[in-house]
């Protein structure tokens, strides 16, 4: 089954069934004030085993974003650059194998960009436990990125067209930890090349090389 707006009331509260985040689980999101294109304000999550009728885990926030998509149902599992974001993205962050989810917190990431509170699975507590190491890097310019093969997290700033940063992760003792940066600097006064700065974690220590590319 798809995604099914299921309810709406007076006061603009709306709430959708979200039935294609994930494999194991359903979600139903419910938040406090929707136009015609986004909802935003308080919000709850629920989630449900496939096909159950009562949920086991509810999860609240302050706020949140949700964009529609087409037929005018929320963006799920979506990132394209800074145009695109979803108000759920279910993923495995920590690469333990089990499903973990982003639910959008707001618009609290650069520019006013969506922002993200990761909440990773605990078989040993049979739900979501929220993560504040990982949700720093729900906070960023769109969200974050997951390469499943090198099992590498990225995310991305900017500040202005001309200064952008990259920074990459590893998940160690299940926390992010940094271990590279590159810097793409063209704010230079009368410079005609990019300054572009890497950083990289090598024996603990940070190894940095300078190197100048055209415009």
């Amino acid at each position: 089954m798809g995604i099914l707006f299921v309810s709406t009331s007076a006061v603009a509260q709306r709430s959708f069934d979200l039935n294609n985040a994930s494999k194991y689980f359903d979600i139903k999101v419910t938040v406090a004030k929707c136009d015609d294109s986004t909802c935003s304000g308080e919000a709850k999550f629920e989630f449900y085993k496939k096909g159950g009728a009562k949920p086991y885990q509810t999860i609240e926030t302050e706020d949140t974003y949700l964009e529609f998509g087409e037929k005018g149902v929320p963006k799920v599992n979506r990132t394209v650059g800074y145009d695109e974001q979803s108000v759920v993205n279910v993923d495995d962050y920590n690469f333990d194998g089990m499903e973990d989810v982003a639910i959008c917190d707001g618009t609290n990431g650069s520019y006013n960009m969506p922002s993200y509170g990761i909440y990773l699975s605990s078989r040993s507590a049979g739900k979501f436990v929220y993560s504040p190491a990982f949700s720093q890097l729900g906070a960023h310019l769109g969200m974050l990125t997951v390469n499943k093969r090198q099992k590498t997290l990225e995310t991305f700033d900017k500040s202005g067209c001309c200064w952008h940063i990259t920074e990459r992760y590893r998940v160690v003792n299940n926390r992010p930890v940094k271990f590279y940066e590159m810097v793409e600097d063209a704010t230079i006064e009368d410079e005609t090349k990019v300054k572009v700065t890497t950083k990289t974690l090598v024996g603990g220590k940070w190894k940095t090389t300078v190197k100048y590319v055209k415009r």
